[in-house]
């Protein structure tokens, strides 16, 4: 195999991987995929790489009658030896002789997670911890893999979710390998260097879990992805496959069914009811949206896997009674929520700046010497547009003062702030400021000077929408507005 010079280490021969399914023998057959037969073994210590010998496996055979061949054979391996994750299968070796041609992975004992769909066993913190990982292998496919790539999985589904012996993660989110993204043999690789990331092929994947759009148009894009994933959080919600032949009528789809559901208001009457018993009111709320989000007709409406991962952990804190909640400090009702104004509650005039619908925050410029003396915020919506706020202060005539600008990534998301407050003249300031995101810290900014008093807020629930306060001549007070996610 030519075109994968660097890989002979993982090569295996096949009379070894034959020897060790023992004659590919129905004893050792655990399931049919789009690739073919898959078959449980041990690899023997004369086989494989030396850290690989003696280990339980899983063998996928080509059928040489199915649908999918070399170029697939090809892109799995290549995708598995290229990324690594650890929400993503481990490749253990290769075979490619003569018409055998066959791929080895690490067998996870306890299977692929639509076995367990049903399952009473199977609680709702290992629900949501199963989903929060898989969720974090797809992040990396979408966002993870490097600056200029990304990878479109094309068949997210249920069956391509591996489940290790544990059950759970390591620690509340520190999922480790338990919880496992398989089968890439699909997998498309495109460019990132773009607002919309999107190829036009042949769709496939499989019924029940493919996007509608990207059957009817032929444009993948990793919205694509996206669908997909949300039928799998409500299979984990309604304890049943995406599809069901039997049926013959509305139920035969869960996502349409979810949807009818929806609109009804009765999701109540499909959730598995042990889970519904067990499931707290706001974790249900929060995992029962972003799914919903998921399926959304507009592929511009729906998350992203950053923002999926986001809602799930808090999801999961919730139900562990781990979230931490902003100390009481949170004012508003609705959607809108709003943490506590720093600085003066009568200088200046008020100023709200919202985020637009579906916009990102893309920069902050930030004018700054002894206090901060103005903000000016730039978003950028969904086609590329760049639009700039107007600004909140003033300017100042000191030929110290300065200028910052940050800079913010597409999957960046701002989760705290902190300052200090002083006087100023008799003037109560914000005389330095920070913020934090899920990426870095940057500040302090401003020098702090006459500062009687500092603040720091961070939340781990919600979703930045915004900054609110007070502006004149300086920056007088401030506040961020967040978006509650249920």
């Amino acid at each position: 195999m030519a075109l994968l010079p660097d890989l002979e280490h993982l090569r295996i021969p096949f009379d070894g991987i034959k020897s060790a399914t023992n004659n590919f023998s129905h004893q050792n057959f655990l399931g049919q995929g789009g690739f073919g037969p898959v078959y449980k073994a041990k690899l023997p210590s004369s086989t494989g790489s030396s850290d690989q010998q003696g280990i339980n496996v899983a063998v996928k055979r080509l059928d040489a009658k199915g649908m999918q061949g070399q170029h697939e054979f090809l892109t799995e391996i290549v995708m598995l030896a290229s990324y690594k994750h650890d929400n993503l299968v481990s490749l253990v070796g290769f075979c490619d002789e003569g018409n055998e041609k066959v791929l080895v992975y690490k067998h996870e004992v306890n299977g692929s997670l639509d076995n367990h769909l049903s399952s009473t066993n199977l609680t709702c913190e290992q629900r949501l911890q199963i989903c929060v990982g898989a969720a974090r292998g797809l992040e990396y496919l979408h966002d993870g893999v490097g600056a200029s790539h990304r990878v479109l999985h094309r068949d997210i589904k249920s069956s391509n979710i591996l489940l290790d012996a544990n059950w759970k993660a390591k620690g509340p989110f520190s999922c480790g390998k338990c919880f496992l993204i398989s089968d890439f043999g699909l997998s498309k690789i495109g460019p990132t260097n773009q607002e919309f990331t999107f190829l036009v092929t042949s769709a496939c994947g499989t019924f029940g879990y493919v996007d509608p759009l990207y059957v009817n148009t032929g444009v993948l894009t990793k919205e694509s992805d996206v669908y997909s994933f949300g039928v799998v959080l409500f299979e984990v919600l309604c304890g049943r496959p995406a599809m069901i032949v039997n049926y013959e009528d509305k139920r035969r789809f869960l996502s349409g069914l979810v949807k009818l559901h929806q609109e009804n208001e009765t999701l109540h009457k499909i959730i598995m009811p042990s889970l519904l018993e067990q499931m707290k009111p706001y974790s249900l709320q929060v995992f029962s949206n972003i799914a919903f989000q998921c399926l959304n007709t507009d592929r511009k409406q729906r998350p992203t896997m950053g923002f999926i991962v986001k809602c799930l952990e808090t999801a999961l804190k919730h139900q562990l009674g781990t979230l931490t909640k902003l100390g009481g400090s949170l004012m508003g009702t609705g959607g809108l929520l709003r943490t506590k104004l720093w600085g003066s509650a009568t200088g200046g005039s008020p100023f709200l700046f919202q985020l637009g619908s579906n916009q990102k925050l893309w920069k902050i410029t930030i004018y700054h010497f002894r206090w901060i003396h103005s903000l000016v915020f730039t978003t950028k919506d969904p086609y590329g547009l760049l639009h700039a706020s107007e600004q909140y202060g003033g300017f100042s005539d000191h030929d110290r003062e300065k200028m910052f600008v940050l800079h913010f990534d597409a999957e960046e998301e701002i989760i705290g702030i902190s300052g200090t407050v002083g006087m100023c003249y008799g003037l109560e300031l914000i005389t330095s400021l920070s913020l934090a995101t899920n990426l870095k810290n940057y500040g302090p900014f401003g020098e702090g000077w006459g500062s009687t008093a500092s603040f720091s807020e961070s939340w781990d629930w919600g979703l930045f929408d915004g900054f609110y306060g007070r502006c004149g001549s300086y920056l007088d007070a401030v506040g961020c507005c967040l978006k509650n996610i249920i």
